[in-house]
């Protein structure tokens, strides 16, 4: 483990060197152009000056080659700030990784709070989303899409239906795209360039879906015959008599009057595409990138060949970027009327905002019904990036064994926490097969860690990541959860009440014949003790079924007298501290059986609360 841990740290150390010599070479060059640049540019003011002092042609002809000069030295440097920007943002994606490797929270800005799912079966209790989360940790996605798919996969063991087939093709696509780190790299650096906001191209989807108006065909044949006639009635005014102009200035006031009705008529379609241009050239760039990446896993494929649209007996330039590209050159011509001066010279000589609308609408009806599918297979490259990057972090984990099995069972040796650091990570063994596992012991010493610890392992499994964890075998199951209680005064919601309601959920999941894991930590801890127990007992006689497993932490040792009953198949485990000179310590390591310790009274003297007198 120690080893693989320093590999990778050297590994990504000297990346982050030669990064930052890129940067710094980059960097320098840069300040020679423009260095260079400024010569130049004093070249030739004092060779234009010498010139229209005292006449001197070949002054003329040294400025007008220090012109060139310059104007290749400011290309240059314009390509090269390209180049630093690029190099920047890949050093700023990978020192993000870094960051990942060592837990540093502070260093990743997109926790994705927005995705929090309320009421939701287990994403609130395993810090899935939100600050210090695995969204948090993981995430490498910049667009809206490969955020959403992100979620979805996290979340999909709370869903009735988990295929088996495509967790393994997804582990596939992980496991090659871990390989090949450097690469993810530079395509989330290209995603970050050019997607500066998380939302989608809402204004071209909405192209997409609805269309542009076109001018009806009465307007479009005034418009033909108006243009026509003007051109007629010009060329003869050249021709044959200065009187064909007044006819020409009749037509010109009708064309006027008909652009006028047709810029209000058409302002809104245009203002859509004002909207999407910028995003084009963006997407086009990161579906570039995309399409040039060699993938070997089927799932990896099945996305390339969405990209390029390889269809049955179509085009081969039908791939993703040379469609919006296609959709931008369009788009510049739009650009082109948005100048007044050419919106009236290209409108009176041409039916020009027509013509842009029809090329427009026409690319809509041959490529926009696939742009949609396409933008989601950016968001599942982007979301099979972020599950690869567990690999960096635990270069030491395992993808885990999914089996298809009507009875549920969880195997992991020496798992561990995701979200602990590596050098505070303990890990342990624990399986599963029947029944419930009942987690005892102190305070702090683990029990709750042990439950999400294996809640966020099914998981990342079901999701088809890597886990930390020296092997992990797991039927594939449903997951439900309920630990983490609020509650909620604004609705009326006692912390109590709110409980009930998430062992309903899971009770009600359970009905299911679909395999569940259920985790419940301290269950009723905000009722009486009586209660507590009985009601405890209720829940675990209705979770009594063959397809579910479960795990409960309590402090309820009554309830563990129960099982005497037989009515239940339980099994104990228990976490334990042990005291010296310096206080408390707990190892957090699982022990068979159930514990008979308690700490609160030692935790209560730590703090200054004990059954001694003030004096």
């Amino acid at each position: 483990m120690r080893n693989s841990i320093e590999n990778r740290d050297q590994v990504l150390e000297a990346r982050e060197a030669a990064l930052a010599q890129e940067l710094q070479n980059v960097d320098q060059q840069m300040d020679h152009l423009a260095s260079l640049r400024g010569v130049c540019f004093l070249f030739f003011v004092i060779c234009f000056a010498v010139f229209f002092w005292k006449n001197y042609l070949a002054f003329l002809v040294l400025g007008i080659l220090g012109v060139l000069i310059f104007t290749i030295l400011v290309v240059l440097h314009n390509r090269k700030k390209q180049v630093y920007k690029r190099i920047l943002a890949l050093k700023e994606v990978h020192d993000a990784y870094i960051a990942r490797t060592r837990h540093d929270f502070t260093k990743l800005s997109d926790d994705g709070s927005d995705l929090m799912v309320k009421s939701h079966a287990y994403a609130g209790d395993l810090d899935l989303f939100g600050p210090k989360s695995l969204f948090a940790l993981i995430n490498v996605a910049h667009t809206a899409y490969g955020r959403k798919q992100l979620q979805n996969w996290l979340l999909c063991a709370s869903e009735e239906r988990i295929d088996r087939e495509e967790i393994l093709a997804r582990q596939q696509a992980v496991s090659e795209l871990a390989q090949q780190y450097e690469k993810v790299e530079e395509l989330e650096a290209t995603t970050k360039m050019n997607v500066k906001k998380k939302g989608s191209p809402s204004a071209l989807l909405a192209f997409i879906k609805i269309g542009l108006q076109e001018s009806g065909r009465g307007m479009i044949v005034a418009r033909i015959l108006t243009t026509l006639g003007l051109w007629i009635s010009v060329i003869l005014g050249i021709l044959i008599s200065s009187r064909i102009h007044i006819a020409s200035g009749v037509l010109l006031l009708v064309q006027f009057g008909l652009m006028t009705i047709s810029y209000k008529q058409h302002a809104i379609s245009f203002q859509v595409v004002e909207k999407f241009y910028p995003e084009l050239r963006a997407y086009a760039k990161i579906f570039t990138e995309l399409e040039s990446v060699e993938v070997q896993s089927a799932y990896l494929q099945s996305l390339r060949k969405r990209l390029y649209g390889e269809k049955e007996g179509q085009a081969e330039n039908q791939s993703a970027s040379n469609q919006l590209y296609s959709l931008y050159r369009i788009s510049l011509m739009v650009q082109a009327r948005m100048q007044p001066l050419l919106y009236f010279l290209l409108n009176i000589v041409f039916l020009y905002d027509e013509l842009c609308l029809h090329r427009l609408n026409q690319w809509r009806e041959v490529s926009g019904n696939e742009i949609p599918d396409k933008l989601l297979a950016i968001g599942e490259w982007e979301a099979l990036m972020s599950l690869s990057v567990l690999d960096t972090i635990y270069p030491d984990g395992c993808k885990p064994e999914i089996v298809e099995s009507a009875e549920p069972f969880f195997h992991g040796v020496k798992i561990g926490h995701p979200l602990i650091p590596t050098n505070k990570l303990v890990r342990n063994d624990f399986s599963l097969d029947r029944g419930c596992a009942v987690i005892t012991g102190s305070n702090m010493s683990g029990k709750t860690t042990l439950l999400r610890t294996v809640g966020i392992n099914t998981v990342l499994a079901m999701a088809g990541a890597t886990c930390p964890s020296a092997s992990l075998s797991l039927s594939v199951m449903r997951l439900a959860a309920s630990m983490r209680i609020e509650d909620d005064l604004g609705e009326g919601v006692s912390t109590f009440y709110a409980e009930l309601l998430k062992i309903e959920r899971i009770v009600r999941a359970s009905k299911s014949d679909v395999p569940l894991l259920y985790l419940i930590d301290e269950i009723f801890r905000g009722t009486n003790s009586k209660d507590r127990t009985d009601g405890a007992w209720t829940v675990l006689k209705k979770l009594h079924r063959p397809q579910i497993i479960g795990m409960m932490s309590t402090h309820d040792y009554e309830l563990c007298k129960m099982a005497d009953k037989g009515e239940v198949d339980l099994s104990f485990y228990h976490f334990s501290e042990f005291f010296d000179d310096e206080g408390m310590h707990f190892d957090y390591l699982l022990k068979d059986g159930m514990s008979t310790e308690t700490n609160a009274k030692y935790l209560m003297r730590m703090v200054g609360i004990d059954d001694s007198e003030d004096l």
